[in-house]
C-alpha cells in the first residue's frame, strides 16, 4: 500500500509531472530552477517557501517555472531526486577493492559531499513530514545498490555473513547521522579525519574489545588477498 501523504491529502488529486526538458537551454534552466529550489527549502523548509521564492532566487519568471515544474511538490520531489544522483556521482570515486577499505572511502567521500552540501540534510529529514514516499523511496533506492554490493562481499568473504538488506540500512544511518553531525559549518578537516577513522574502525571492529584480535586472527587464516566483488 502506498504510504499516505498528508500534504497531498490535503490538496487532492496530485499534479501531472512535466516531461524532462529537449534543448539544452531548458536543460540549464531546469538545473537553475533546482539549485534555487535547494536552497530556498533548505534555509526555509518547504511550507515557508513559495513558487515566486524559488522563481525569484533562480532569477526566472514565475511563468517558466510552470514549463518545468506542475507545482513546488514536484520540484521538491525533483531535488530530492537530483540529490541522490549527485551524491552516488560522488561516490563513485571509491575504487578500493577491499569492502572495508571501501567503505573507509566512502564515508570520507560522503562527509566531503555533505560538507558542501549541508542543506540536504534538512531537505531530507522534511520529505518524510513532506511526502513520506519521498523519503522512502530515496533511502531505499540507496539501500538496494548498497545491498547488492555487500551481497557480493560476503560472497569473497571480505565481510561477515548476515542479511545485506540490514547490515546496508546500518551503514546507511552511520553515514547520514555522521554526515548531519559533522557538516556543520567551522568543522575542522582534521576532526573529520578523526570522524572517518572512528566511524570506519567501529564498522570493522564493532564494539567488542576482542573485535580487532578477531578480524586479526581471520586474516591469518586467509590464504591470499580477499578476491574483487
Amino acid at each position: 500500500m502506498r504510504r499516505a501523504s498528508c500534504l497531498a491529502m490535503s490538496i487532492g488529486k496530485a499534479a501531472v509531472s512535466k516531461p524532462a526538458p529537449k534543448t539544452k537551454r531548458g536543460v540549464r534552466t531546469r538545473a537553475a530552477l533546482l539549485r534555487a529550489a535547494e536552497s530556498c527549502f533548505g534555509d526555509r523548509g518547504f511550507h515557508a517557501v513559495s513558487v515566486s521564492d524559488i522563481t525569484d532566487e533562480a532569477g526566472i519568471a514565475i511563468g517558466t517555472f510552470y514549463l518545468y515544474f506542475a507545482d513546488k511538490l514536484e520540484v521538491f520531489r525533483a531535488v530530492v531526486d537530483s540529490i541522490q544522483a549527485e551524491l552516488r556521482q560522488h561516490l563513485r570515486n571509491s575504487d578500493a577493492e577491499d569492502r572495508l577499505l571501501r567503505e573507509r572511502q566512502g564515508l570520507n567521500d560522503f562527509l566531503a559531499f555533505a560538507c558542501e552540501r549541508p542543506k540536504i540534510f534538512r531537505i531530507l529529514q522534511e520529505s518524510y513530514i513532506v511526502d513520506a514516499d519521498i523519503y522512502f523511496s530515496y533511502f531505499e533506492s540507496i539501500a538496494a545498490s548498497y545491498a547488492k554490493r555487500l551481497k557480493a562481499a560476503q560472497k569473497s568473504k571480505q565481510i561477515v555473513e548476515g542479511d545485506p538488506d540490514i547490515q546496508a540500512w546500518c551503514l546507511i544511518a552511520i553515514s547520514n547521522f555522521m554526515g548531519m553531525r559533522y557538516s556543520r559549518p567551522g568543522t575542522r578537516k582534521s576532526k573529520l579525519d578523526a570522524v572517518v577513522e572512528t566511524a570506519a574502525d567501529f564498522i570493522a571492529f564493532g564494539l567488542a574489545p576482542e573485535g580487532r584480535a578477531r578480524l586479526s586472527r581471520a586474516a591469518a587464516r586467509r590464504p591470499g588477498r580477499a578476491g574483487r566483488h
